[in-house]
């Protein structure tokens, strides 16, 4: 019987590079398609966003369909908050002509509600987006950044145990900050005689709180716009 010979050096490293290549096609080709229906994929981490040609198909929040919950218009980007139909999970998408970036919104997961009023934005040197949703009688909230290439998010929650939050350029620098009430008797006390504000700029950093009062309308700019002065902040 005649011995079989083995393959020559050179052809198994040929085929062993030949099936690396397929592999590594078969992996481009499956990033290329990309989340179904433009939902999230299982185990996917909810900060992450994607950045493409505005979908063809619907969106999903959840199990179902997203609706346009709220949109604004800031600096040439339209703004538009996506909700399921109970409000409890929703995206943010931004963007203009064909190009979009779409962010998971993340407040769902501490029982945050979203409604017509969750979104709200402000221009300046830096573009500023919060979304908020109340969780009992605390308001949860994220924001959304409009850097010099793209947008980004700022932090993934932000929490007023009072109620209260918004946007309001504090230091004069033309980016807004975040102003939060906070209640120094604690998320959920019937009765308290201590409020205060609690500033944090969109590198997340906290830059300060002011005084507590003892009544929370004694706050400045309550109730429609929190709106402390720098010189008011010391450190919280």
């Amino acid at each position: 019987m005649r011995e079989v010979s083995s393959a020559p050096k050179s052809v198994v490293v040929t085929m062993w590079a030949s099936a690396v290549v397929t592999v590594a096609a078969l992996i481009a080709v499956a990033s290329l398609r990309g989340t179904p229906e433009g939902g999230t994929p299982p185990g996917a981490g909810p900060a992450t966003s994607t950045t493409a040609p505005a979908p063809q198909g619907q969106l999903y929040c959840n199990t179902g369909p997203c609706k346009v919950l709220a949109s604004q218009r800031v600096e040439g980007d339209q703004v538009e908050l996506l909700t399921d139909k109970n409000g409890g999970n929703g995206r943010i998408r931004v963007g203009r002509d064909n190009a979009h970036s779409i962010f998971e919104v993340t407040i769902g997961q501490y029982s945050a509600r979203l409604t017509p009023q969750s979104l709200s934005c402000v221009q300046g040197r830096l573009a500023v987006c919060l979304v908020s949703g109340e969780a009992g009688d605390t308001v949860t909230g994220e924001l959304f950044v409009r850097g010099p290439e793209s947008w980004e998010r700022a932090q993934s929650a932000y929490v007023a145990t009072a109620g209260l939050m918004n946007l309001h350029d504090v230091d004069g620098n033309g980016v807004a900050e975040l102003v939060t009430a906070q209640s120094s008797c604690g998320s959920g006390a019937t009765y308290c005689e201590s409020y205060f504000l609690e500033v944090w700029s969109t590198e997340t950093e906290q830059m300060g709180c002011t005084a507590p009062v003892s009544r929370l309308d004694r706050l400045p700019g309550y109730p429609s716009a929190l709106a402390p002065a720098k010189s008011a902040l010391r450190k919280c």
